[in-house]
């Protein structure tokens, strides 16, 4: 007869027994409950029955587990089995407890919420395709068990887990079979052995009736889990089997694991770059939402932060300085949300550099006044000088620009390069000197009118990069798109067509005189007009009414020979 294996150390081993051993038939008594009711396993209903009738008809239904009883109409529930007992007041549940100097019967096993539901899946299909080989069908399951066990002996580990797969064959109900089973594939190296090992110990932990055997199931699990790196459910596996047994070995190896990839700091970061620097601390499960005031667990300098972000699985420290370092401690017990702490202190040096060298303009908006002196705002950090090139694209490539959602975009080098040599031209560069001050934004002005004394119709790219930054062609440049206009236009859509208004941005008064275009995504001129008095142009209903390449895409603004603008129709 074989019997259950141990744990031993941290690999589980196998153990033979000698000569059979044959046991008892158990003697099945009942174990009652007041206000309670086993859920589930429905077997059968006997009705108009007295509680000591209930009882011996499960007494003598070898397949009936459990009962419920409800006194006032004389119902009796048998039940297969038994799991989670619920209040129900007034009813009386029962449970077939079996004894022959054996361990008591503990119900079906509960569900393990932390196995994924395609891990069971996979444990259910390897069951029901167990099948013989053709050199093992002259084989009965003592048979295929002993040739496992010798091939184990011999070290021939795939021979002997291809006799268990036999064995399980002929009797897939042995849990004991399949937890035989997968101690065997856990002596193994090897992802695809470790996935077996898995799946062989849940077909065995779902067959386990009693705790010392479930416990041993759940370990077996646990160090397969581990091996599969899913670490976080091998931890949730070894706490499930010391919950049902306190094993010595099951409990060292549930602490060896812990301390390797349990609750811990995985890393920290320094973000250096902004105004106001900060430190992030990275864990490796998420932190409690509603859970303590996490910054009694931390220090910075043996004082409590000025301000500090508990988030997911990070905490974040506000308030430090460029150029400063910092001692970063924290506390032993800083608890997360898988009922984990830190086991000790854990310290950390931080060093918060000074600012990277940045160039960036200050939004996406495009349209700068014609009137008064004009300039661009140049935002930098730590940059002493700023390179500059100033690109126009033509007003008849613009609605290729805007099908392509270039526009308004942060370029890299390489899109820079192809404005320049196939969708527009280079018409200045040149450079920018800074007043700068460490770590401070600095704001300058770039003067529009000293680099384009005459405008012509289309649209504006200015790129800026830092002279003392590394740029290379795939690298981001600080973009500003732009015209220089006083025509301010809005549109109204009806079924009389599509009415344009245009009026001054200086003044807000009426503009005559406009000549407006609407223009389709092929770049095909729809329609032309020119605002009235009141600054009104009208297009006919039909040419709003174009599909596919000939759907408006922009309408195009000229007033003299230099104000030029667009509304694009797209957005």
């Amino acid at each position: 007869m074989r019997a259950f294996l141990s744990f031993s150390a941290i690999l589980l081993t196998l153990i033979s027994l000698g000569a059979p051993v044959f046991a008892a038939e158990p003697e099945r008594r009942v174990e009652l409950s007041g206000d309670a009711d086993y859920f589930g396993f429905d077997l059968r209903t006997e009705q108009n029955v007295s509680l000591d009738q209930c009882q011996s008809a499960c007494i003598a239904d070898r397949s009936c587990r459990a009962f419920t009883y409800n006194p006032k109409v004389k119902w009796c529930f048998l039940k297969s089995d038994f799991n989670q007992l619920n209040t129900f007041v007034g009813a009386i549940a029962g449970k077939v407890v079996e004894t022959a100097g054996g361990e008591a019967d503990i119900g079906a096993p509960p569900a393990l919420d932390f196995v994924s539901d395609d891990l069971l899946q996979q444990a259910r299909d390897v069951k029901a395709n167990l099948a013989l080989t053709e050199d093992q069908l002259g084989f009965g399951v003592n048979g295929l068990i002993e040739m496992a066990h010798g091939e184990l002996t011999a070290g021939n580990f795939v021979a002997a887990l291809k006799a268990f797969r036999g064995a399980l064959a002929i009797t897939p109900e042995d849990g004991a079979l399949w937890l035989e089973t997968a101690q065997a594939a856990n002596q193994f190296t090897g992802t695809d052995v470790a996935s077996e090992a898995a799946l062989a110990a849940l077909n065995g932990y779902q067959l386990t009736r009693t705790a010392e055997v479930r416990a041993n199931a759940l370990a077996t699990l646990a160090f397969a889990l581990d091996r599969l790196q899913n670490y976080r459910a091998a931890l949730q596996a070894y706490k499930a089997s010391l919950e049902l047994v306190q094993a010595k070995t099951v409990e060292t190896a549930y602490l060896d694991l812990r301390a390797r990839q349990g609750f811990r700091v995985t890393g920290h970061t320094v973000d250096a770059d902004g105004a106001s620097p900060r430190a992030c601390v990275q864990f490796s499960e998420p932190l409690l939402k509603n859970g303590p005031d996490y910054s009694s667990f931390v220090t910075l300098n043996g004082a409590a932060p000025q301000a500090l972000e508990a988030k997911e699985s990070e905490i974040c420290i506000e308030g430090l300085s460029h150029g400063q370092r910092y001692k970063l401690v924290l506390r032993q017990g800083l608890p997360s949300s898988v009922e984990e702490v830190l086991e000790t202190p854990v310290s950390l040096e931080v060093y918060v550099k000074d600012r990277m060298p940045v160039v960036r303009f200050t939004g996406d908006s495009f349209v700068l006044p014609s009137t008064a002196r004009r300039g661009i705002p140049i935002v930098s950090v730590n940059t002493e000088n700023v390179k500059l090139r100033l690109y126009r694209i033509g007003d008849r490539n613009i609605t290729s620009l805007l099908t392509s959602s270039q526009f308004l975009t942060q370029i890299d080098g390489y899109s820079e390069e192809r404005i320049k040599d196939e969708s527009g031209e280079l018409v200045w560069q040149g450079s920018v000197d800074i007043k700068t001050e460490l770590n401070k934004e600095v704001v300058t002005s770039f003067p529009v009118d000293e680099a384009l004394p005459q405008r012509k119709p289309g649209i504006y790219v200015l790129t800026a990069s830092s002279a003392t930054g590394l740029t290379q062609d795939w690298d981001t440049r600080a973009t500003q798109w732009f015209v220089v206009s006083d025509i301010g236009m809005s549109t109204f859509a009806g079924t009389d067509g599509l009415t344009v208004f245009a009026r001054s941005l200086a003044s807000a008064k009426p503009l005559a005189e406009v000549e407006l275009q609407l223009v389709a995504k092929n770049n095909e001129v729809l329609g032309s007009a020119t605002t009235d008095a009141d600054g009104r142009a009208t297009f006919s209903a039909g040419l709003i009414r174009g599909t596919a390449s000939m759907t408006p895409a922009v309408i195009t603004a000229r007033k003299g020979g230099d104000d030029y603008v667009f509304l694009d129709m797209t957005r």
